[in-house]
């Protein structure tokens, strides 16, 4: 069955329960949570970000469409540039880090601005979605050029019993239809 999103569907259409305050102490961790995650995104420390992954974890990003106003679709949800699940991202994350792959290396010069952030509870216990919006600034090699990715991500975060966060899902709904970058080898 192929299904879409809709363009005037917002983040709280997939969020479950109550919105939490930004003054409330698990927002702060999840903030925190997110705000590491970027930094280690940032730093190349791909074995460090895998450790943030769920064991259940998906990985999306769902092909953007063009459409009128109204119409009703703009999200694609059966192709996407992104589908994985923690095996196939630590195949990426080893490829990077251990093999040189030629998309990565040099590795790509990034920065990720993550903003926006709303969070609900979620459907169970200590998961929570969490809304936000995502600035990546990338260079490459000695190139002048700087591409610039923007996105809205929905997340779910889940705290294990032991209190740490880690990442169940993440779809990235990219706001070009046309991404201006060499490649995707990189992390949202």
């Amino acid at each position: 069955m192929n299904e879409t999103m809709t363009a005037g569907q917002t983040a709280t259409a997939f969020a479950a329960g109550r919105r939490l305050r930004a003054a409330e102490p698990r927002f702060l961790e999840i903030l925190e949570f997110l705000w590491e995650e970027a930094a280690l995104l940032d730093s190349d420390d791909l074995p460090g970000w895998r450790d943030l992954l769920d064991e259940e974890i998906r990985y999306r990003m769902p092909v953007c469409l063009t459409r009128r106003r109204g119409s009703g679709e703009s999200f694609e949800t059966e192709a996407m540039h992104f589908d994985e699940d923690l095996a196939s991202l630590q195949f990426r994350i080893r490829r990077f880090v251990e093999t040189q792959a030629w998309a990565a290396d040099p590795p790509s010069r990034a920065r990720r601005f993550v903003t926006g952030i709303r969070i609900w509870e979620g459907r169970g216990k200590d998961s929570y979605d969490v809304a936000s919006s995502v600035l990546v600034v990338r260079t490459m090699d000695d190139d002048f050029r700087t591409d610039l990715v923007t996105a809205e991500r929905r997340d779910r975060v889940r705290f294990s019993g032991e209190g740490a966060a880690r990442l169940v899902e993440r779809t990235i709904i990219c706001d070009q239809t046309t991404i201006g970058t060499h490649n995707l080898a990189i992390f949202l």
